[in-house]
């Protein structure tokens, strides 16, 4: 299954948040639970797909509530043509637990250009 995501604007920072649970449904997940997390962008979802940029727990944080809150930094999509990507977020607990959720985002123009 793939997850739209909210379009943003290309060379803009954006603050992507998921709920992250334990496989039991309710639980949030802290970060002591958490051994690695990576996020994946990519043109499409094939394999054999270039891998765009990517991401790890280090680059993220999940706060008390159990959101795994991720930055798009500027230079993350800056030099992106505009147009539909895909990334996926895989989460490895600590106990070899493995989940991975894959969303689909719109990378648009801004309006406002600065400069001559």
């Amino acid at each position: 299954m793939i997850i739209t995501a909210p379009s943003f604007i290309r060379g803009d920072s954006y603050l992507f948040k998921v709920k992250v649970k334990h496989k039991d449904g309710g639980t949030p997940l802290q970060e002591i639970d958490v051994d690695t997390i990576f996020l994946t962008f990519k043109e499409n979802t094939s394999k054999s797909s270039r891998v765009l940029f990517q991401k790890e727990l280090s680059d993220m944080r999940i706060d008390e509530d159990g959101y795994c809150h991720i930055a798009f930094n500027p230079s993350d999509t800056e030099k992106l043509p505009y147009g539909k990507y895909y990334f996926d977020i895989e989460i490895t607990l600590t106990n070899g637990y493995r989940k991975t959720a894959t969303y689909q985002i719109n990378i648009t123009d801004e309006t406002t250009n600065h400069g001559g």
